[in-house]
């Protein structure tokens, strides 16, 4: 069986340890039992039936015994290890990488070695003379670290931790030590008309000191094969074999057209923008590389997923459902293509079908800022909050660009009782927000967001202040106005938040929202009034129309 990697801890079910920095840790028997259980079922909740016959085969015990091993666990590996689901169960809810270890020689630095090489792919630098070349130098990254996850014998920092390094000064050493790394590659991307420079080299962490280093200069037409160059590179510096299946899945792409590919890395770096602009730029990107290559099935289902954030669960969703289904023809395993899928057939009432595909969707990329948000909303609008918690709490690591999982968690912790969270969450939006408004003063997700967070802490001035930005942007669009007058509820505004919602909520699709304001807390205050009940009844009557 293979180990496990979760922060600074290791799992070897084999071996019967649990080690932390290399050392073993004292684990009684059935809490180790117990953490292997949860760990292989880490990407649902385990019911407590599930844990009680797996950790006490044959045995009736109280339920008060699992109690006990939960505590144990939770005093070994933090209180945020095992989420508790309030009547359901439990879920192991930290990233876990798996991996087979193999003995690699080490730097002798005096400190423990370790069991693979542990590789962070630092995002290189666009050093091209416009800055809007950005995506490349950024797909370029991306592709080498999916490449090195091909490698069962490295253990390979995940894309969204990597790129919480960029555009920082990264002392290498420092960051070795901290992470628990062997190697750190970094390096840099120039692009100028069809021709690509990359300069890359390999890191030995400890010393920071270079173990490879070389320059590229190549065609745009040479791209896949210099990427396949790169990684193996990389592999042999740090003297690992690849296995023919390793080889292969390195080298093989999912389209021989650079153009497309080019495409499509510019979708992909608009898409990771996550807002309503950037959803359709993305869009447009990816369906002209679909044109160039329609068998291209990474491009479709970066369609799916830039038109389900893009539409919702409009009718116009139906695009992003059949872009997620031509995506799953040609590969099944494609996760954002499933989460798409899941995501648009819950709003179809379908969620026995949607919540398998989700598990499907997570189970294959845990780590996908898209798999979780979509997961995310899709609990939150049937009620199972603790759970939307968990995968928004995941998505707003996943992404510092995000605002729309720090936004809408908020809204979890309020059906939870947790009102301080509520307000953690609120400073922390603001911050977001605060911080992508101050490279774009009309970002109006950023805006609204940020009218949502103040309303949410009580400042009422700011938030009338921010209401007024975001209008002068964008005056006509509905999803605006109904956020403002969630923060006019919340303000205690009840005749603003009435005469808003009587404005927007005609224009806006029904199909969505009227599944969105079943669960909107925000607008609690309003739930009882005879003119709110006319406005949802009419809202809902809308979207049966559009669904029957």
């Amino acid at each position: 069986m293979s180990s496990f990697r979760f922060g600074e801890f290791i799992l070897a079910p084999d071996e019967r340890k649990l080690t932390r920095d290399g050392i073993e840790l004292p684990l009684g028997a059935r809490a180790f039992d117990m953490l292997c259980f949860m760990v292989a079922n880490r990407h649902r909740v385990a019911t407590k039936a599930e844990i009680l016959d797996d950790v006490w085969p044959d045995i009736a015990v109280e339920e008060s015994n699992l109690t006990v091993q939960v505590s144990a666990l939770r005093k070994v590996l933090g209180p945020k290890a095992l989420a508790t689901i309030p009547g359901r169960g439990y879920q192991f809810v930290l990233t876990v990488e798996e991996y087979t270890p193999v003995p690699v020689p080490a730097p002798d630095t005096g400190k423990r070695e370790t069991a693979v090489p542990r590789v962070l792919v630092l995002p290189f630098t666009n050093t091209s003379s416009d800055p809007d070349q950005e995506y490349f130098s950024d797909g370029i990254t991306e592709d080498i670290i999916t490449d090195l996850s091909k490698v069962a014998a490295l253990s390979v920092v995940a894309r969204n931790t990597a790129f919480t390094f960029k555009g920082r000064a990264v002392d290498v050493a420092q960051t070795a030590r901290d992470m628990n790394l062997t190697h750190v590659v970094e390096g840099s991307v120039r692009k100028s008309g069809n021709r690509i420079r990359i300069n890359a080299q390999l890191v030995e962490g400890a010393a920071g000191h270079p173990v490879w280093a070389e320059r590229f200069d190549r065609d745009l037409t040479d791209i896949f094969d210099l990427q396949d160059q790169i990684t193996e590179a990389i592999v042999a510096a740090l003297k690992v074999r690849l296995v023919p299946s390793e080889r292969r899945a390195i080298q093989s792409r999912p389209t021989d057209n650079p153009e497309a590919y080019e495409l499509y890395l510019q979708a992909r770096y608009h898409h990771t923008r996550l807002d309503r602009q950037n959803f359709a730029i993305a869009s447009r990107l990816a369906q002209q590389a679909l044109e160039i290559d329609p068998e291209y099935d990474l491009a479709w289902a970066l369609l799916a997923i830039s038109q389900t954030g893009l539409f919702g669960l409009s009718a116009s969703a139906e695009h992003g459902l059949q872009a997620a289904e031509r995506a799953l023809a040609l590969n099944p395993d494609l996760s954002e293509a499933l989460a798409a899928k899941a995501f648009v057939l819950a709003g179809l009432g379908r969620f026995d079908e949607a919540f398998e595909l989700h598990e499907r969707s997570l189970q294959l990329d845990p780590n996908s800022y898209d798999v979780r948000f979509l997961y995310g909303r899709t609990c939150f609008q049937t009620g199972r909050h603790e759970e939307a918690i968990l995968h928004w709490e995941r998505a707003t690591e996943l992404s510092e660009a995000d605002l729309a999982a720090s936004s809408h968690v908020a809204m979890c912790y309020k059906a939870t009782g947790q009102l301080e969270k509520v307000l953690d969450t609120a400073r922390r939006t603001l911050v977001r927000a605060e911080r992508v408004l101050a490279e774009n003063s009309s970002d109006s997700y950023a805006l609204i967001t940020g009218v949502s967070a103040l309303a949410k802490l009580g400042d009422a001035e700011r938030t009338k202040q921010w209401s007024l930005r975001v209008k002068a942007v964008d005056p006509d669009d509905p999803s605006i106005d109904y956020n403002i007058a969630c923060a006019m509820a919340l303000l205690g505004e009840t005749e603003t938040a009435l005469d808003t919602l009587e404005d927007c909520l005609p224009r806006v699709d029904a199909v969505t929202f009227s599944v969105w304001i079943k669960q909107d807390n925000d607008l609690d205050a309003l739930r009882d009034l005879p003119r709110f009940q006319r406005l949802v009844g009419d809202l809902n009557a809308r979207a049966a129309a559009a669904t029957a």
